[in-house]
């Protein structure tokens, strides 16, 4: 009798065809290197970081200095609360509707240096001296900027294409004078051309508003609407073009900084990689439901890596949607629950940092919490998830008749207390329309560790398409799904 893997892995394809055998939705999983599939991580709380609600509008942006502290903005536009985390609470760096708050409406952007983090929001730039976690406006009139980054102990801010104060041609990049030493950040509160180094730069490879600025230490990379521009620090200059690339920026938040390279969508609504020479398309396999999708511009994006896992994650806040791709592997969909309407819900996530001082994914919920993404949490604060995989129709290779003698389900079981009964379900169809009714799977409760489950005499098929599903509060490992069939002679 043949054996065949069943293939429950992270590889949607839902824009390809399914009929075919292009894997069909993966919903809350990620997988590590040996192919085992378990739930995506959950959202914990943080010991020695506030767990309860820092901002009731829910939280915009969070970021972890290298000196360990915690800050997270809130969301009231124009005014936007920034709070410093602690263990005990959140504290408020000022008054509402002063000049202690982020000015702005759109998605807070940080840059850190040795004396300063500064945060862009759209309108004027916030400046917090970390030495006091004190909160005031940016000086020397800088740009209002969407995005800032700091590079070569300078300030580099864009203009912000909502602000009616930005008069240069939105393709400009301006950038500070240098900062005096390590004592000093006076130098970065000079942004009058003339005075100093400070000055500007034009991104005019296409005729683009530089949406998004971003640093790999060495370069300043440039996000227009159809082209990338690169520039280098230079003793002339100040900064001149390294390099052009024609790939645009359909989304100015969905950047993703992965070392040397970044990811993110581009204006064909492709996710793509690139260091500024060369680039390789990721999404081939979802290309058609971001095709389909009614908003992009607003997706953000951040990486989660932790034990064996690392992957990138773009959330679509208007279409409530969010992706994961995992190098070697493949994409999968990450979403919420609520328990209210017994249903799906947008993935509850809408600010991350992966913090230096710890290296953890700390996030902001829109309910205001702040926490960490972890792979021990099986729930988001309490709430499930339901972690759900399909393969696409499988046909062993031949249109005949198929008998399933037995599936093989290779799990691990039996090390927590878990609750009498099934926790999994294995279903099945074998023509478009509803799965039949599902197999209930025990993983048993402490100390049941016999790892195979055998499901036997699985009916008759030419095609078939099998789903995988698993609600429960225990942690999940689906090592391997094997198929024992018969090829029947029709």
């Amino acid at each position: 009798m043949p054996q065949a893997p069943i293939s429950f892995a992270n590889q949607q394809a839902t824009g390809q065809e399914v009929l075919g055998g292009a894997p069909g939705v993966a919903m809350n999983v990620v997988v590590d290197a040996t192919g085992a599939v378990r739930r995506r991580p959950g959202i914990v709380a943080v010991p020695n970081v506030f767990s309860g609600v820092v901002d009731a509008t829910g939280i915009s942006g969070l970021y972890g200095t290298i000196g360990g502290a915690l800050y997270a903005v809130g969301s009231t536009p124009q005014f936007r609360q920034i709070y410093k985390v602690g263990p005990t609470g959140a504290v408020a760096l000022g008054l509402p509707t002063s000049d202690s708050t982020l000015a702005g409406t759109l998605r807070p952007v940080f840059a850190e240096t040795q004396l300063l983090l500064v945060i862009a929001g759209g309108d004027k730039m916030e400046k917090i001296v970390l030495s006091l976690s004190a909160s005031s406006r940016l000086g020397g009139d800088p740009p209002f900027a969407s995005h800032v980054a700091a590079n070569s102990s300078r300030l580099l801010g864009n203009l912000a294409a909502v602000s009616a104060n930005n008069t240069f041609d939105l393709s400009v990049v301006r950038f500070s004078d240098i900062a005096s030493g390590n004592a000093s950040f006076a130098g970065m509160e000079e942004w009058t051309e003339g005075l100093g180094t400070a000055g500007h730069f034009s991104c005019e490879a296409d005729p683009d508003p530089c949406l998004a600025i971003y640093e790999n230490t060495n370069e300043v990379f440039c996000f227009g609407n159809t082209s990338l521009q690169i520039f280098d620090p230079d003793p002339t200059a100040v900064y001149a073009p390294a390099t052009t690339r024609e790939l645009g920026c359909a989304a100015p938040y969905s950047i993703i900084k992965l070392n040397q390279q970044f990811a993110w969508l581009d204006n064909l609504r492709r996710i793509v990689m690139s260091d500024g020479r060369s680039e390789q398309v990721l999404s081939d396999p979802i290309k058609k439901t971001l095709d389909d999708m009614t908003t992009v511009s607003g997706c953000y994006g951040f990486r989660f890596i932790q034990g064996p896992v690392d992957a990138m994650v773009w959330v679509f806040p208007t279409d409530g949607r969010t992706f994961a791709f995992q190098q070697n592997s493949g994409w999968a969909e990450w979403s919420g629950w609520s328990d209210s309407k017994n249903n799906w819900a947008p993935f509850p996530v809408t600010a991350a940092h992966l913090t230096p001082s710890t290296h953890d994914v700390m996030v902001g919920t829109n309910l205001g919490q702040v926490g960490k993404l972890s792979l021990d949490a099986q729930t988001d604060f309490g709430s499930r998830i339901n972690a759900r995989v399909e393969t696409g129709y499988l046909n062993r290779s031949s249109d005949m008749r198929k008998k399933c003698n037995c599936v093989y389900l290779s799990l691990r079981r039996g090390q927590s207390f878990g609750t009498v009964g099934p926790q999994a379900y294995l279903s099945w169809r074998d023509q478009p329309g509803a799965y039949g009714s599902p197999i209930p799977i025990d993983l048993g409760k402490l100390g049941d560790t016999e790892i195979v489950v055998p499901l036997r005499s699985l009916g008759v098929y030419r095609r078939r398409q099998w789903k995988f599903e698993f609600s429960g509060a225990e942690a999940l490992e689906l090592v391997s799904a094997t198929e024992d069939f018969d090829v029947c002679d029709t």
